[in-house]
């Protein structure tokens, strides 16, 4: 098959990442609207969406052997493909992280999820986690390697707030296991998610200089 068929494909792998790194962005703004604004709404839309992340790491998951087997790709086509599987792993499972805030939202509705005093440490949380992703959507389609090296600093504001949302709930938190429960788990979901968001920074740099330095 020829060069310009193989890099059709390639572009195409490309492509369909860069869709799905939009859409995970938008699972955890989306997600964060539901449990912050109490939007059954918005985790409806979350969790309908999940199915379409799915699909396109399946996509992507049948595209590879396919290109492997035609082309024999090396040296940083190789990198490219390999990249591409972990990538859409990381946004796949982005979206999953998005789902879970999101169902913590549906299952106290129309009850809010976030007592008032938590309210500000939960936003500076869903907003470093929403950041982080959109960063790592612009790292996969500039490929810049030193804005994907910079993803880790950004990683360190979401680990900071979940840090203040841990010290508050086991600061004499006055409502209750079963919130303290809900918010550490909504806190280890954010952060989980921005380390997925910064796990596809680090496929970049590998991306582009054959090595993790990230």
């Amino acid at each position: 098959m020829s060069r310009d068929s193989f890099d059709e494909q390639l572009d195409r792998l490309t492509g369909v990442l860069a869709v799905m790194s939009r859409d995970a962005s938008a699972a955890i703004r989306g997600a964060s609207t539901a449990l912050l604004e109490v939007d059954r709404n918005a985790a409806e839309t979350v969790l309908a969406g999940d199915a379409v992340l799915d699909a396109r790491r399946a996509e992507v998951e049948t595209m590879i052997p396919e290109v492997l087997a035609r082309h024999q790709p090396v040296a940083s086509d190789l990198r490219l493909v390999v990249c591409a599987l972990r990538v859409a792993g990381s946004l796949e499972r982005m979206g999953d992280l998005a789902v879970h805030v999101a169902k913590v939202a549906l299952r106290r509705h129309p009850v809010g999820v976030v007592p008032e005093p938590a309210m500000p440490v939960m936003m500076a949380l869903a907003e470093a986690a929403a950041r982080v992703a959109d960063k790592s959507a612009i790292v996969l389609a500039t490929r810049d390697r030193f804005d994907a090296m910079q993803l880790g600093l950004d990683d360190d504001e979401v680990d900071a707030a979940q840090e203040r949302l841990l010290s508050q709930l086991v600061t004499d938190w006055p409502y209750g296991v079963e919130s303290a429960i809900d918010l550490a788990l909504l806190g280890r979901y954010y952060e989980r998610y921005a380390d997925h968001a910064v796990n596809v920074a680090r496929q970049v740099v590998y991306l582009v200089t054959g090595t993790i330095r990230l």
